[in-house]
């Protein structure tokens, strides 16, 4: 995948995050409205689905993905909104 994929890939995973969390916020006022949870869950488990396809082609998003690393490497890796930072001078996990 090339820096536009993955700059698509974070703006999809923000769009289902942003869309989850305000069908969340419906759902403080209408709890019983079954529909409305089950899109949510929907938007969820998209949201999720496009977190690990990102993991896998990229690397952590956030500091939770690191407990199924081998090693601590989230500085060697560019930052999520980096195109292309940090990467030159790291080696196995260390700066």
């Amino acid at each position: 995948m090339n820096n536009t994929q993955k700059t698509d890939l974070l703006k999809k995973i923000q769009q289902y995050e942003f869309a989850a969390y305000d069908m969340l916020l419906y759902l403080d006022t209408h709890a019983d409205d079954t529909k409305a949870f089950e899109m949510y869950k929907d938007l969820q488990k998209s949201a999720m689905r496009l977190k690990n396809e990102y993991k896998n082609n990229f690397g952590p998003l956030s500091t939770e993905d690191l407990a199924s690393q081998e090693q601590f490497n989230w500085l060697c890796s560019p930052w999520p909104w980096e195109a292309c930072a940090n990467a030159k001078s790291c080696k196995g996990g260390v700066m």
